[in-house]
């Protein structure tokens, strides 16, 4: 991966409420403009409402490369049949 600061970011965020139905929704940035609704499941332990959180956002340029050489071996598949029929 990068060493770079771009692959990274950070924001802080506050847990508004988590719904029955097991949905979490966080307010983020330090003025709380933007929600976003995540499973409960992702939240920290101990995570509730009114729960300040710094989240972390990483560019995973492994899985990106794997996902886009599978993508590329299907297409070049999808064209070799192509070719034969």
């Amino acid at each position: 991966m990068r060493g770079g600061k771009g692959d990274t970011k950070r924001t802080r965020a506050v847990v508004d409420r988590v719904e029955d139905g097991g949905t979490a929704v966080v307010y983020l940035g330090d003025d709380e403009s933007a929600a976003v609704e995540l499973p409960a499941s992702m939240l920290p332990d101990g995570a509730a409402d009114g729960s300040h959180l710094v989240i972390t956002v990483k560019l995973d340029e492994g899985a990106t490369r794997s996902a886009e050489d599978r993508i590329r071996a299907l297409q070049e598949r999808l064209e070799r049949r192509g070719k034969e029929q």
